[in-house]
């Protein structure tokens, strides 16, 4: 074998022939390549050291050098080289002490018998020696490679990580196991991908990233940590890379992930300044643009009423010239702000330009929905803006644009909101009009109704009229609906279809609704003395009411002052107000019922209800709508949606009563169905 017949020796040997006697020998025994080289001396040996060898034979005496020295030599410059001893004078105890010493093997020069095969030995062994430090110093260099990426991997501010294909993870840094949540001496193989992300980013690494990266190579995206502790979501860029083995077969994903937040808040705060009014904060003409097109894709969707609003302010510039622009600043972000607060989170107020502001409002059901933002903003500006030691009160040339009538389109509209703004301003400070002069007139009416409700309560202009409830068995009163009218001083008695929605958009129905339960109160405690001792006030309860918390408080107070019994006291709701939400509605209504409330249901048949709440809200009454009652006679289907109802409300042992009567044979049809109470002209 080469490992045999190759290797380099260092004979140390004051006699050339007994040298030469050696290589001979070995040479007959087939090491035919074995190179050498003769020395006698301690300065010799450290030069064939350097040099290079694979074996050392050592005479043990020698003039002026001696073995022990030359063993010492040899294992100071490596102590695996191994050395024999090949004397004639070395006894068996001076062999046994430096075979103690390190020696390898001693022969006798007598008899080099054993010479050969302990060559052949050690210059094998020597060699496996050389493999395995070589091996072992490979190793060693791995792990302080792997030591030091280690460190480098664990001081990255990235997320690093390995893992397999179906999740499970190899490998975490960590900086990964912060983010994660992992502790610094959790087990790897206890946590799966889909446990440490969000539902969605799990799916979307594991069937998504995951599956690319495996075709691909790589794959590159954004996923979001979800936050800890009420902290916001961390977004990540995230790289999977695939790693194969020798056969081509998936073998592990490499993923690095690394926070994103602070490019993220730069990119938002670079488009907030691309949308956004530097002064104001306010959007501006390009954001208000695509907010203004996907509120009338949703009006177009849904149906109702968009609005446009241009707002100029009036004089302004004579507040730049007289105070300087710094002030007119500060006039104009307080402005900004005054408007904000005045519109619903789906509405957007924007900057125009200069004095220049523009409202636009979707979702809207009736245009006195959009008179509601301009009272707001009006309201909003009866008190004076501060700026710096100046006080100033703000008025505003407004024009107003609705879609779909004023235009189809974003531009038309903004056109023509800035038309009807400069007809507007032609007419004096703080004016507003609408694009179509027919709505001026219509908003001039319902702003004036407006200022008049505010006083027709000081005034005491409401009153109530009572229509009664008949039990259609015996024609006898049982009870009185309480109908509020508001006898104007210059229209006289105005429909509440024309000031109910007032009353409830300016928050006054809370005030006039007191004012009835009360005024109700004490009507029924006189009748009840005067005329009969059963009988019963029905009042309708306004959405706005309903939703107040101190609601059953004032009715449990104007109960207390008029001294109105258990049972007496009907409150009527509608079902779309019973659905809106029965949850609340149920304890509100259970609470009212403690306090000796009766309970109808308004309008039944016209709302959206689920029949099942029925049985589980405290009803005492249901009140079919008179659209059905309108034409029983000439419509079967009527006639069966009244039957039915007769039928649902004695089934859960409630009174049924027709609201809507006005004839004879209605009323008969109605006894004929077995109602309980009619009410109507008749």
């Amino acid at each position: 074998m080469d490992t045999l017949t190759t290797g380099r020796l260092v004979i140390v040997d004051d006699n050339e022939n007994d040298a030469l006697l050696i290589v001979d020998r070995l040479r007959e025994s087939g090491l035919h390549q074995i190179e050498w080289e003769r020395v006698q001396d301690e300065q010799g040996l450290q030069g064939a050291l350097a040099r290079g060898c694979d074996l050392v034979l050592c005479d043990h005496s020698m003039p002026g050098f001696n073995g022990v020295r030359a063993l010492q030599l040899v294992r100071s410059w490596d102590e695996d080289l191994p050395l024999i001893f090949v004397s004639g004078t070395i006894g068996e105890e001076t062999a046994v002490e430096a075979m103690r010493l390190g020696a390898r093997d001693y022969v006798l020069k007598e008899n080099l018998t054993r010479l050969v095969p302990a060559v052949q030995r050690e210059l094998s062994e020597n060699l496996q020696r050389r493999e395995r430090r070589q091996l072992d110093a490979q190793h060693q260099a791995l792990e302080r490679e792997r030591s030091r990426l280690a460190m480098v991997l664990n001081a990255t501010p990235d997320l690093v990580a390995i893992a397999y294909p179906d999740g499970r993870l190899d490998y975490l840094n960590d900086t990964g196991r912060r983010l994660l949540g992992v502790a610094p001496d959790d087990l790897l193989s206890s946590h799966h991908l889909g446990d440490l992300f969000s539902e969605h980013d799990a799916t979307c690494l594991l069937h998504e990233a995951f599956p690319a990266a495996l075709r691909d190579g790589h794959w590159l995206g954004e996923i979001e940590l979800p936050g800890r502790n009420g902290a916001a979501p961390l977004p990540l860029s995230k790289l999977v890379v695939a790693h194969r083995d020798e056969t081509g077969e998936a073998d592990f994903l490499a993923l690095v992930a690394r926070d994103i937040s602070e490019r993220k808040r730069f990119e938002a705060e670079l488009h907030h300044q691309a949308t956004h009014d530097r002064l104001t904060g306010l959007p501006n003409r390009f954001l208000l643009l695509d907010r203004l097109t996907a509120e009338l894709g949703h009006v177009r969707r849904h149906g109702g009423i968009a609005a446009v609003m241009f707002l100029d302010l009036d004089n302004f510039k004579r507040v730049n010239d007289t105070l300087g622009h710094a002030i007119g600043d500060q006039v104009l972000r307080q402005i900004a702000g005054r408007i904000r607060g005045c519109l619903r989170p789906t509405d957007t107020a924007a900057r125009h330009g200069g004095d220049e502001f523009t409202i636009a409002i979707g979702r809207l059901q009736r245009v006195e929905d959009a008179l509601a933002v301009l009272r707001n903003i009006r309201t909003a500006f009866e008190r004076p803006v501060m700026a710096g030691n100046h006080e100033m009160f703000i008025t505003f040339s407004i024009g107003i644009a609705l879609f779909p009538n004023d235009g189809d389109e974003v531009e038309t509209l903004l056109r023509n909101a800035d038309t009807a703004m400069y007809r507007a301003k032609s007419g004096g400070r703080n004016q507003y009009r609408f694009y179509a002069p027919a709505m001026n007139q219509r908003g001039h009416e319902l702003l004036s109704l407006e200022s008049d409700l505010r006083r027709a309560i000081e005034r005491e202009e409401f009153e109530l009229f009572y229509q009664p409830q008949i039990s259609i068995d015996d024609g006898r009163i049982r009870a009185f609906e309480a109908l509020i009218r508001w006898n104007h001083p210059q229209r006289g008695l105005v429909s509440p279809a024309d000031f109910l929605g007032l009353l409830e958009d300016t928050g006054l129905i809370l005030t006039v609704g007191e004012w009835v339960l009360r005024r109700a109160c004490a009507q029924v405690r006189q009748w009840r003395e005067t005329l009969a001792p059963s009988l019963r006030i029905t009042v309708n309860v306004s959405p706005v009411q309903f939703a107040e918390p101190a609601f059953p408080d004032r009715v449990q107070a104007a109960m207390a002052e008029f001294s109105t019994p258990a049972g007496v006291l009907e409150l009527e709701i509608t079902e779309n107000l019973m659905m809106g939400d029965p949850q609340g509605t149920g304890l509100m209504l259970r609470q009212l019922q403690q306090q000796g409330v009766r309970i109808a249901i308004d309008d039944f048949g016209i709302g959206y209800s689920s029949l099942s709440y029925l049985k589980h809200f405290p009803v005492q009454i249901l009140k079919i709508d008179r659209s059905f009652i309108a034409e029983l006679l000439d419509r079967p289907d009527d006639a069966a949606i009244v039957e039915a109802s007769v039928f649902l409300g004695h089934k859960l042992g409630l009174e049924v009563a027709a609201e809507g009567v006005e004839t004879m044979a209605q009323y008969d049809v109605l006894r004929r169905l077995g109602c309980d109470l009619a009410q109507g002209y008749y």
